[in-house]
């Protein structure tokens, strides 16, 4: 029998994967870098190498180029571990013996029912793929047991070892970053709902969203390629694009002559060419953003506002529909880079928008509910390897 199909005889188990200690080698492939480390045996998370991520904005060609470069980079990556003696391999105490695991937590929409990979903005563009990277890797280095899963899935089994996290009901992870993503999880199982057909949960950041600035609706191109969605405007990337348009003194940007255009509905304009890096401009420009952001100025506070309230509005819906949801720990660049500001601006506008019989009365009502994660920025590894240890989920796309 296979590693592949052993690994689909059993089923993810929460409580195997609490009390595991094997060491496992993870992976956490983003929009902007791609990291590898090791998650030992104290459940603390070692990070040995970050480069930057390959994708469509950083090599030209074919999406199936940028696939095989990922899985390049993975597995010389995880012989340079190997070789070098970081992971330690040797099952931990109480763990059976095995081959080393390797845990990937991959940056885009996958079907976890079948380990398909449907797409990623951040790095495939607007294209749809159909691409298994697991069995591509578990061809490739068959001595290993290899995991592959949604990173916000990742973040979510990060959740099973969380102390804060309560034990019943369901909890969700939330990441604003490069892109957008939301997911569900049971702590007590360990179980993501799915779609039963299509595999997916959560993917908000491509959901319709609208915003306006000094009463001017604006008009923006998500990195899929369609029009005005949620990450359009809320996402690092939607954010830095909106950065770029909006006149510097608005929100107390860098007077440097650089020619910002005043708010208009051109949603063609904020994205960087595919095939090229993001502008040396557009990372100077999040900083002042973050620094006003943190002195308090007004002007950057209210456009923080106007890029979380698409969000909000989701997650006002997403609590009128499913209320036995909390916490939604929130995680990602944007997150963290703008900290308890960014938070602040969020509850404030789960406040406006409000919940009819509940916010009227309870004005606090989400502050307890929606809350930040570890800012430590490790949490798609740390849930890449809690996923591995508790092997295989949905059976079919670990090998």
């Amino acid at each position: 029998m296979t590693a592949l199909s052993a690994a689909r005889d059993d089923g993810f188990r929460a409580g195997r994967a609490r009390g595991s200690r094997r060491p496992v080698v993870v992976f956490d492939l983003g929009g902007t870098w791609f990291r590898a480390g090791v998650l030992r045996a104290d459940g603390t998370v070692t990070v040995l190498r970050r480069d930057p991520a390959l994708g469509v904005r950083t090599r030209p060609g074919p999406v199936s180029a940028v696939q095989d470069g990922i899985i390049d980079w993975l597995t010389d990556t995880l012989d340079a571990i190997l070789r070098e003696g970081a992971a330690e391999p040797a099952a931990g105490p109480g763990d059976p013996p095995g081959p080393p695991l390797c845990a990937v937590s991959l940056g885009a929409a996958m079907n976890g029912v079948t380990g398909e990979v449907l797409g990623s903005a951040p790095l495939f563009g607007s294209a749809t793929t159909s691409w298994w990277p697991a069995a591509e890797l578990a061809a490739r280095r068959p001595g290993v047991r290899w995991s592959v899963v949604n990173d916000v899935s990742a973040l979510a089994y990060a959740l099973l070892t969380d102390p804060a996290v309560p034990a019943h009901g369901r909890a969700a992870a939330l990441t604003v970053s490069t892109g957008i993503a939301y997911r569900t999880i049971e702590p007590a199982t360990g179980r993501i709902p799915l779609d039963a057909r299509h595999g997916l949960q959560g993917e908000i950041g491509h959901l319709p969203s609208r915003l306006e600035w000094e009463g001017v609706p604006l008009s923006a191109r998500c990195d899929c390629g369609a029009l005005d969605h949620v990450a359009a405007y809320s996402s690092g990337s939607g954010i830095a694009g909106l950065l770029r348009r909006l006149p510097a003194a608005d929100w107390g940007g860098p007077d440097d002559g650089s020619g910002h255009r005043d708010a208009r509905p051109d949603a063609d304009a904020p994205p960087a060419p595919a095939g090229t890096r993001p502008a040396p401009a557009d990372a100077r420009l999040t900083r002042v953003f973050g620094a006003r952001v943190a002195a308090g100025h007004p002007g950057a506070l209210r456009l923080l506002d106007a890029v979380t309230r698409p969000l909000a509005e989701v997650l006002t819906t997403q609590a009128a529909l499913d209320p036995e949801v909390t916490p939604t720990v929130l995680t990602g660049g944007v997150v963290d880079g703008l900290g308890d500001a960014y938070l602040r601006s969020l509850l404030r506008n789960l406040a406006r928008t409000g919940l009819y019989g509940i916010t009227d009365r309870d004005p606090d009502h989400f502050a307890g509910r929606i809350v930040r994660g570890r800012p430590d920025g490790l949490g798609a590894l740390r849930g890449a390897g809690v996923h591995a240890r508790g092997l295989p989920n949905e059976r079919v796309h670990t090998a």
